[in-house]
């Protein structure tokens, strides 16, 4: 006997329930660890994520991971092409750009208001996260690298104290990130002078707003630089793996 869509249903049910959410609070949980693992660069262009294998992993039915999924493709995060699995966008080097632009002014603002509202703890944090960082690029842990760079910008961006401004430059990352593991797969990073994190750091100590947005935009400039010269370099489209 085939199972109605009723029992579909009801079984996708039973299954979440054993672990005490409802469909919906599920879905958004899952939504936030996919966006979280987008915005750190976790998997690459081109990669095809598997809704059943996302649905082993996160130990739940398909249903709520295809609803995550669903949300992730209305925002331009994912695409979804008929009759194929959902896939991690290949940007061009044009898009990027245009994403990057975007970004510029408001993480420029973010900063700004962040010098005025954070407090020597936070500062003291930011430089802590920038330890880290600078350590996982030395050890050549580009993972670990990508998710503590992610974690010093918006650990600055959200002492700006305005919840609208990080969710749309997060929204942002979420769109450009995935072709960050360009920059730190591909080439060891070697740099002259003092890096814009530790400058961006000064800034926030000294409470000069204009230095710190600056700062901010410069580390976005340069590492988009690197980013778009191994675009170029590499124009064919990157293997796709299914996840």
């Amino acid at each position: 006997m085939l199972a109605t869509k009723t029992d579909v249903e009801r079984s996708d049910e039973e299954t979440d329930d054993r672990i005490g959410l409802n469909r919906d609070s599920l879905a958004d949980q899952i939504y936030a660890k996919l966006r979280s693992a987008l915005m750190t660069a976790r998997y690459e262009p081109g990669s095809r994520l598997s809704i059943r294998k996302l649905a082993a992993t996160f130990n739940t039915s398909p249903t709520p991971v295809r609803e995550a999924v669903m949300q992730l493709v209305r925002e331009g995060a994912l695409e979804l092409r008929s009759g194929y699995q959902p896939i991690v966008p290949v940007l061009s080097i044009a898009q990027y750009i245009k994403i990057r632009d975007t970004r510029i002014p408001l993480e420029r603002l973010a900063a700004e208001l962040s010098t005025v509202n954070i407090t020597e703890e936070g500062i003291r944090h930011i430089r802590e996260i920038n330890d880290k960082w600078m350590q996982f690029e030395a050890e050549g842990d580009w993972q670990a690298a990508i998710a503590a760079n992610h974690e010093f910008h918006f650990t600055v961006y959200r002492a700006s104290m305005n919840d609208i401004l990080v969710r749309i430059i997060e929204n942002l990352w979420m769109l450009s990130y995935p072709v960050v593991y360009y920059q730190y797969r591909n080439i060891r990073l070697s740099r002259s002078g003092v890096h814009p994190h530790l400058l961006l750091i000064d800034a926030l100590e000294r409470r000069s707003p204009a230095e710190a947005g600056e700062m901010a935009v410069r580390d976005l400039r340069e590492g988009s630089s690197r980013i778009i010269e191994l675009l170029n370099s590499n124009r064919e489209n990157p293997k796709q793996k299914v996840i």
